[in-house]
């Protein structure tokens, strides 16, 4: 039987921290945060509304996630946004 060495077990430690994190990340409800002026700030979470800059649809933020938002039309239906695409086509209504 194989004697475990003090680099197994960092390894099995880093392996198992990794897993957790990208489970909380996958499965949290994040809401993006920013500073304006003095102030901490909300700046995306769910149930806010936004507006599409070209088209004038409204939606709803159903969930936020550290890379992307899925929005809800007033439909129902979900789709997912990168965060690139939120910054430059949506504003905040």
């Amino acid at each position: 039987m194989r004697t475990l060495t003090e680099a197994d077990i960092i390894n099995v430690m880093r392996e198992e921290w990794t897993s957790r994190v990208k489970t909380l990340c996958e499965k949290s409800n994040i809401t993006f945060a920013g500073v304006v002026g003095d102030k901490d700030t909300i700046l995306v979470a769910p149930e806010l509304k936004l507006q599409h800059s070209r088209s004038g649809l409204k939606y709803t933020i159903d969930s936020v996630s550290p890379r992307d938002v899925v929005l809800r039309t007033p439909e129902g239906k979900l789709f997912t946004v990168d965060a690139q695409t939120l910054e430059n086509e949506y504003l905040l209504e």
